[in-house]
């Protein structure tokens, strides 16, 4: 039996991962920070406390695995701020440790969860595994130089590893974007969209369980770093739409034309300029809502045999429901 050791075991992606390795015949131990609530994780999972920024503790958690799942990491600032230290320390030095450890324990498989944030904040059409990295932020710096990290070590046949550049992950979270919008929608806080040209690829977090699950599967690699998402990008329209018609509200009449949004997030420049408090729509925040982020998943889906099962259409009654729950409200 193979036995697989999950870094960052008490995130998202995580706690969905760890039930579906189980439940495939693998072996997990389960290394999560000591500030982290522990799941409730199947009872044949070993449950380890410790930091990725601990050499010692790495290795420690390390011993006797076959292969390693990295997640850990200091996640992106949702308001795009973050201390470049942190995030040093954590998602490169702490990969570092990952990877010291696992070559000194002999694992022959690493999976390192990397981000799509290499590329920079937007794109310019799809962006495919041909396209160059440009990271814009602290943060996709730290996945870049993270994922540099991996394919140094997997070019030198220390261990056969390989990256997965996410896009935001979702599903039954609190956590995120995704939740806010939901809940900004159903109390009214957020303006009918006009139709917007933008696309964005979202990851299910069933279909990167998928992915990650092929990457311990496949014989090898035929590249160093694979973008995973769902199969098609969306609308933002679409996601306000979906979202609405899902919570019951249907279709909105009217929609907000485009240029008094911009217009609406020029105000809000000024009033967080001048009062030093955050507006609730800024030009950063309505770039990020209208702006591409597109990316392909089909090298991945070619060359390790990923299909993905989940779309956001699909999904979105389990999407309300949960935020029905989170908010004590009746599902009905």
């Amino acid at each position: 039996m193979t036995s697989v050791l999950v870094t960052g075991a008490g995130g998202f992606v995580g706690t969905a991962l760890i039930p579906e390795l189980v439940r495939t015949g693998f072996r997990v131990r389960a290394f999560l920070r000591g500030s982290s609530t522990i799941p409730s994780f199947p009872p044949e999972v070993e449950v380890v406390v410790g930091d990725v920024c601990d050499e010692k503790q790495v290795k420690e958690a390390m011993g006797d695995c076959d292969a390693v799942v990295h997640l850990a990491a200091k996640v992106h600032a949702m308001d795009g701020h973050g201390h470049e230290r942190e995030y040093t320390a954590v998602n490169v030095e702490g990969t570092r440790h990952v990877l010291d450890a696992a070559v000194d324990a002999g694992v022959t498989r690493l999976v390192f969860a990397s981000s799509v944030k290499v590329f920079g904040e937007e794109t310019q059409g799809c962006m495919g595994e041909t396209c160059s990295p440009d990271p814009q932020t602290p943060y996709g710096w730290s996945k870049w130089k993270a994922e540099q990290l991996v394919s140094e070590y997997s070019n030198r046949g220390d261990v056969t590893a390989v990256s997965l550049r996410l896009p935001m992950v979702y599903g039954q979270t609190k956590k995120g974007n995704l939740f806010r919008m939901i809940e900004a929608i159903d109390v009214g806080y957020f303006p009918p969209l006009p139709p917007l040209p933008a696309v964005r690829s979202l990851l299910h977090v069933g279909n990167c369980v998928q992915a990650v699950q092929r990457c311990l599967q496949v014989p090898r690699f035929d590249r160093a770093a694979y973008i995973v998402a769902d199969a098609d990008p969306y609308s933002v329209t679409d996601l306000y739409d979906q979202i609405r018609v899902g919570l019951g509200k249907g279709l909105p009449r009217w929609r907000i034309p485009l240029w008094a949004l911009k217009g609406g997030a020029r105000c809000g420049d000024v009033f967080q300029a001048v009062s030093g408090q955050r507006a609730p729509l800024t030009t950063e925040h309505l770039t990020k809502l209208i702006g591409s982020a597109w990316y392909s998943p089909a090298a991945f889906m070619r060359e390790c045999g990923y299909r993905p099962l989940y779309s956001f259409e699909k999904t979105v009654p389990e999407l309300i429901a949960f935020y029905r729950r989170s908010i004590g409200a009746d599902p009905c």
